[in-house]
């Protein structure tokens, strides 16, 4: 059995947009789901999204996969590239980005943490990256540019906005099937 851990983003917690739908869908299908509760998602501080990871976070292994929106990319794969283990199942990276984001200065620390990007390649056993060609919150080449840092695959919707409530996203179908031919 698969545990998944699910991360959210800013300004969003564990009952928004499709986080607690793909908890169920995955749970029907067999699968251990936690939604990762990070403190102040308006005020979001790396070192508070950290610890609670560490608190949350309770059983990784080569079956482990994570699924990260936005924000929640950058804290997991901070997570990861900490973390004392060979090998990892995978993530799943929506509206990921790596670098700084003009119009929100205030997550530049999340950023500018260390974090090396080839330790995490040969530690993830596959990850693949979901974005909008018309993302208004994270621009589709930050997410592409993160999915070439990796050498991920990356699935581009034309219209999906930052994958949110507001776009339509209170399901994500698309991802759910991503994510189950990688679990079975």
């Amino acid at each position: 059995m698969t545990h998944v851990y699910i991360a959210h983003g800013y300004q969003a917690d564990e009952n928004q947009h499709w986080f607690q739908w793909l908890k169920n869908a995955l749970e029907l299908e067999g699968h251990d789901v936690t939604i990762v509760k990070f403190p102040n998602p308006d005020t979001p501080r790396v070192e508070e999204w950290l610890e609670a990871m560490q608190q949350q976070v309770t059983h990784v292994n080569s079956d482990t996969l994570f699924v990260a929106h936005s924000l929640g990319a950058i804290t997991t794969l901070k997570f990861i590239n900490d973390l004392d283990i060979p090998l990892i199942g995978g993530i799943a990276i929506i509206s990921g980005f790596k670098d700084e984001l003009e119009q929100l200065p205030e997550l530049d620390e999340f950023v500018n943490q260390t974090i090396d990007y080839d330790t995490l390649k040969v530690k993830l056993n596959y990850c693949f990256c979901i974005a909008a060609k018309d993302d208004y919150i994270v621009p589709y080449a930050y997410t592409q540019h993160l999915s070439n840092v990796l050498d991920a695959k990356l699935y581009t919707i034309e219209k999906g906005g930052h994958f949110c409530e507001v776009d339509g996203y209170d399901t994500f179908n698309y991802l759910k099937q991503k994510i189950i031919l990688k679990l079975d």
